[in-house]
């Protein structure tokens, strides 16, 4: 099993990428029961900026089939899609499932959610994958 160690406060900086494609890289700084986010990468053909911020539930969620603890939390992104033809602005409210190293300072997490464009006025569904050293 891999059992999970238990978040750390403090700052974060990693890698991020997902479908549909985005890449990027990323910083966090966790307060404990939340955190709060920035990304700045390449997605959707565009440079891309996000900001947002998590609400994290404090016991880890167990699954015995899996043997594997991950921490849940659920927020909110904000989007902002920069092109040569213009911008986009989209909200998103994804769930987080992160892993914490016992050994090493290193958090893995994998995010889902849909995300609402409102300059094109269309829903998508995003997910995301990355990993974070904590400073």
């Amino acid at each position: 099993a891999l059992f999970a160690a238990e978040p750390r406060e403090g700052i974060k900086a990693g890698l991020v990428t997902g479908l549909p494609f985005h890449i990027g890289a990323i910083g966090e700084y966790d307060f404990g029961v939340a955190s709060a986010s920035v990304a700045l990468g390449y997605g959707y053909g565009s440079f891309l900026l996000r900001m947002g911020g998590d609400y994290h539930f404090d016991k880890p969620f167990v699954n015995s089939d899996w043997g594997i603890d991950l921490y849940l939390s659920v927020g909110g992104h904000l989007d902002i899609f920069i092109f040569s033809g213009g911008a986009a602005v989209a909200l998103g409210i994804p769930v987080t499932w992160s892993w914490h190293m016992d050994d090493l300072p290193l958090k893995f997490f994998v995010k889902a959610g849909p995300e609402i464009f409102f300059n094109f006025g269309g829903l998508d569904f995003l997910g995301s994958a990355g990993a974070m050293y904590q400073f």
